[in-house]
């Protein structure tokens, strides 16, 4: 009976695993989107063309990386 419990966890966690590491896609061009196109937002479309921009710099977007300085910090001068 051990054995059975044992395997039959050991096939969950296997598949759990195989889960985790899938990616689903999905299309997001629909033409009915209520959210409109990103072009027509405040800021524009994200780099990919498809999400809008929350704000200038495009930190909502998928391929943002934040540059050296990001955010600002001010530097004072050594007292």
């Amino acid at each position: 009976m051990d054995k059975v419990i044992i395997i039959i966890l050991t096939i969950i966690l296997l598949l759990l695993v195989i889960l985790n590491h899938l990616s689903i896609s999905v299309n997001t061009t629909n033409s009915n989107n209520s959210q409109g196109k990103c072009s027509e937002t405040k800021f524009g479309c994200c780099p990919d063309g498809i999400n809008s921009r929350i704000n200038a710099r495009g930190t909502n977007c998928p391929v943002y990386q934040a540059g050296p300085g990001y955010p600002y910090q001010k530097k004072y001068p050594p007292t």
